[in-house]
């Protein structure tokens, strides 16, 4: 899975949330699980 620049996820746990700023290659993972990608607004 790769992340792009400005995406942004956030927890489904604690809703902490991640705005990437360097795409790279892996998963987010926050509270043991994986982070989901919001919906652009």
């Amino acid at each position: 899975m790769a992340t792009k620049k400005e995406q942004v996820y956030k927890c489904q746990i604690c809703t902490n949330e991640v705005k990437v700023t360097e795409e790279g290659v892996g998963i987010l993972v926050c509270c043991a699980k994986p982070m989901e990608l919001k919906a652009e607004e």
